[in-house]
């Protein structure tokens, strides 16, 4: 399962500068996410929603993916938990819907759901790779 990347706690200083770096990233992600879905209510009336929303789509999962890197996940697993947070931002958006202070919320939520990134990433990391271990045995 070495494969599958890990996660290297990092020394206090370049620890601090990931956190806030993964919580910068965290609040761009939700923005891009809520865009996405702002850009849904245009998607039947213009050609090119669809693929903007995808575009907006792959720019948070790349914002995301940058941000763990930097707190120091490697390899596939990054690559899971990064697609799981965008996944799950864009289903809230649905429920956020056209709420006043959507964004805000968007934002709450993106940096609640990354909470335990940030203050417990090897238990993260330890949850995520038994998962995989338990979807794809022996890999």
């Amino acid at each position: 399962m070495e494969a599958l990347g890990g996660y290297t706690q990092l020394a206090s200083p370049a620890r601090e500068v990931g956190s806030l770096v993964f919580l910068v990233m965290l609040c761009v992600t939700a923005l891009l996410e809520r865009l996405q879905f702002t850009l849904r209510k245009t998607e039947a009336s213009t050609w090119w929603a669809s693929n903007g929303r995808d575009v907006l789509n792959l720019v948070a999962f790349g914002a995301i993916s940058l941000g763990l890197k930097v707190l120091g996940f490697t390899g596939p697993i990054s690559f899971c938990i990064g697609a799981t947070l965008v996944v799950l931002l864009s289903a809230l958006q649905m429920s956020l819907g056209k709420r006043r202070l959507a964004g805000l919320l968007s934002v709450l939520v993106a940096v609640a759901l990354g909470m335990p990134i940030l203050v417990a990433p090897g238990a993260v990391h330890d949850l995520f790779r038994a998962a995989l271990e338990v979807l794809f045995p022996g890999a």
